[in-house]
């Protein structure tokens, strides 16, 4: 019944529409052990980097995005101090024996706000940054209402450079009030100003084809959104396809508010941004068979993009002889 009842309007039914909509879930309970994945990344200054990411368990995030399924990777009970560094501690060691080559860059992703106090106590900065000392650059996540003095403090105890990772997803105001992100472009804006002020860099994360938009419109939105991002100096863009996997974005799905882009639309989108000429972009490639209907070109289509990811460069496009693509 609930699935049927029309979006919310304002952010506090929205947020209650949302989580009434979650299906159930066994959360990861305080002693489990994050996950880690290693991959290269085309670097600042042009070369490939080894980059290991961390997805630390923390507590869920309180802004309650429409699309977001990362609570399903979050503790229920909030995590006591000292619980961070002890699992980052963790998986630095598993990684140093895992990888073949030196990892120079590290992202800690928590699902979440890196800077949410609530989250990554002040009290175990420290012995973060003593954990990443030897590394060249440390990503982190973060909304961007929750830039200040933490980022800066974190700052001045860390070693390698810092960047932080915001979820822009849309350059339009509208769109970002539907989400229930719960900040402006103009707060947008202004997290990136004192970043920039700080000499801290930035990363953002930008959606193809989110809710309430179409296929026609992805890609001019798609485009606007990268260039918002370079205009804020942001150091690279990332883009996300939208995906169908929580109940809520079922329920958009049913309500016609909704459609999954598809993996040309994630191409085309990809190649424009590269053609841009702005600034790296990356594109997200995990669970990317979801938005291929063709198995016989879906494995020559994620080389592909796997390889424009790398090095930054706009490839012949696939021809299928099955789908005609």
């Amino acid at each position: 019944m609930l699935q049927s009842t029309p979006y919310p309007e304002t952010a506090s039914t929205r947020t209650k529409w949302i989580r009434a909509l979650r299906e159930p879930s066994s959360r990861p309970g305080a002693q489990s052990t994050p996950d880690t994945l290693v991959e290269q990344e085309m670097g600042p200054k042009g070369c490939l980097l080894e980059t290991a990411t961390i997805f630390l368990i923390n507590r869920e995030c309180p802004w309650t995005c429409v699309m977001c399924d990362l609570w399903k990777h979050t503790s229920l009970k909030p995590m006591s101090p000292g619980h961070a560094p002890a699992q980052l501690s963790s998986a630095l060691r598993q990684l140093e024996t895992a990888s073949k080559q030196r990892l120079k860059q590290i992202k800690i992703y928590n699902s979440g706000s890196f800077f949410d106090t609530k989250a990554i106590h002040t009290a175990d900065y420290m012995r973060i940054a003593d954990s990443l000392s030897g590394y060249e650059r440390v990503i982190v996540e973060n909304h961007p209402k929750l830039s200040g003095k933490h980022i800066s403090l974190f700052k001045e105890l860390l070693d390698p450079q810092l960047e932080i990772a915001m979820g822009l997803e849309v350059a339009d105001d509208p769109l970002l009030d539907k989400l229930n992100k719960r900040f402006s472009l103009e707060d947008y804006m202004t997290a990136c100003e004192f970043l920039n002020a700080q000499r801290i860099a930035h990363r953002a994360f930008i959606m193809v084809q989110p809710p309430f938009t179409g296929q026609a419109e992805a890609l001019s939105l798609c485009q606007r959104s990268v260039r918002f991002a370079f205009e804020q100096e942001a150091s690279c863009v990332s883009l996300i396809p939208s995906r169908a996997t929580t109940g809520a974005m079922h329920a958009l799905k049913n309500q016609g508010n909704f459609v999954q882009p598809t993996i040309h639309t994630l191409e085309s989108c990809f190649s424009h941004a590269l053609q841009m000429n702005l600034g790296r972009v990356f594109v997200d490639l995990w669970d990317l068979e979801m938005f291929s209907e063709c198995k016989v070109c879906f494995e020559p289509r994620r080389a592909r993009l796997q390889q424009m990811n790398q090095f930054q460069k706009i490839l012949p496009e696939i021809q299928c002889h099955m789908c005609h693509r």
